[in-house]
């Protein structure tokens, strides 16, 4: 059932009394979020969110890794310069 349909339906069930205006005011704003909210899977967002978390572990555990060869070359560049 479209948007359109679930609407005239409503609209319709308001008119034959079935619901009344405060119950058809809250059913009309539960369409339209459902309709036009956005749509948000937050199992995808988590797996994301994850995925962005272990990347930038690993590139700080290269940063250092890199520290740790440029201060052990610093080190050797300085030993030599002492011969």
């Amino acid at each position: 059932m479209t948007y359109a349909e679930q609407l005239t339906s409503l609209k319709k069930s308001l008119t034959d009394k079935d619901i009344d205006q405060a119950t058809y005011d809250e059913l009309r704003k539960q369409l339209a979020e459902g309709e036009y909210a956005p749509k948000a899977d937050l199992t995808e967002f988590n797996n994301l969110l994850t995925k962005l978390e272990s990347s930038k572990m690993r590139q700080q555990r290269q940063k250092s890794v890199e520290g740790r060869r440029d201060v052990f070359s610093q080190g050797l560049a300085s030993m030599m310069n002492n011969f």
